[in-house]
């Protein structure tokens, strides 16, 4: 047998690191800043308003962490965020406070989003010039089904 019953146990009790309360705060405050940086700078204003070229190789960086972090669709992050400045306000804005209320977009964010990325509608029509679909977003695959085997492999003691 290549691993003994306590080196098994081991890992489930532990995972790889046995890391400490305090390095798992640190671990996920880390992850959790450079997704918002990926956000920020990627889907914000490289994607959505063009203001900024990246390299391509910190393009690609910032898309993969957004893909395995939260299987983002970059198309329809972007067409949504544009359709937001073009109708903002309007009964047509995809999530606006004024017409959902601030405890809707707040609370219930992430099922406007899922509402107004169905739409092929605003896909053709705000979705010009977004890259790497066929790259990470393959029809019917998410990376979230990736990340939480990822998490129990690099389990925490807890």
């Amino acid at each position: 047998m290549l691993l003994s019953d306590s080196s098994v146990l081991g890992w489930l009790a532990h995972g790889l690191w046995s890391l400490a309360w305090w390095q798992i705060v640190l671990f996920t405050l880390a992850i959790t800043h450079v997704t918002m940086v990926s956000v920020t700078v990627f889907l914000h204003r490289h994607q959505a308003h063009r203001a900024l070229d990246l390299h391509p190789i910190a393009s690609h960086f910032f898309r993969f962490w957004l893909w395995l972090t939260t299987g983002q669709v970059t198309k329809e992050w972007a067409s949504i965020h544009r359709k937001h400045h073009a109708k903002c306000e309007q009964p047509e804005d995809p999530h606006s406070p004024h017409v959902y209320g601030i405890k809707t977009v707040l609370l219930q964010g992430y099922e406007l989003y899922r509402a107004e990325a169905v739409k092929p509608e605003t896909l053709a029509r705000y979705g010009h010039g977004s890259i790497f679909q066929s790259r990470y977003e393959p029809e019917g695959q998410c990376s979230c089904e990736l990340l939480p085997g990822v998490s129990i492999l690099l389990k925490p003691e807890v």
